[in-house]
């Protein structure tokens, strides 16, 4: 596990605290983490999508078969730095 220091603005500070007292997340570690993880997601998301309008650009089909997507979502495994 690595450690990391940073400095919040206290409007934020006082969200995550808001977000463990509710009982969502355990600790601001939880918090951050899965922060970092839905924003991963959201970038994997957009390069499929950019990937799509390319593939629909060149006036090209792609049967979106299972055996497809699974494909796609290695090759973009393969790019994206590792998860948290």
């Amino acid at each position: 596990m690595t450690y990391l220091t940073i400095a919040l603005p206290e409007a934020a500070k006082a969200y995550i605290d808001r977000q463990i007292a509710s009982g969502h997340y355990g600790t601001a570690d939880e918090f951050l983490t899965a922060l970092i993880e839905r924003e991963q997601e959201r970038q994997a998301k957009q390069k499929v999508n950019a990937m799509l309008r390319s593939t629909l650009q060149k006036d090209r089909t792609v049967e979106a078969t299972d055996k497809w997507w699974e494909q796609q979502r290695q090759d973009l495994k393969d790019r994206l730095p590792p998860q948290v």
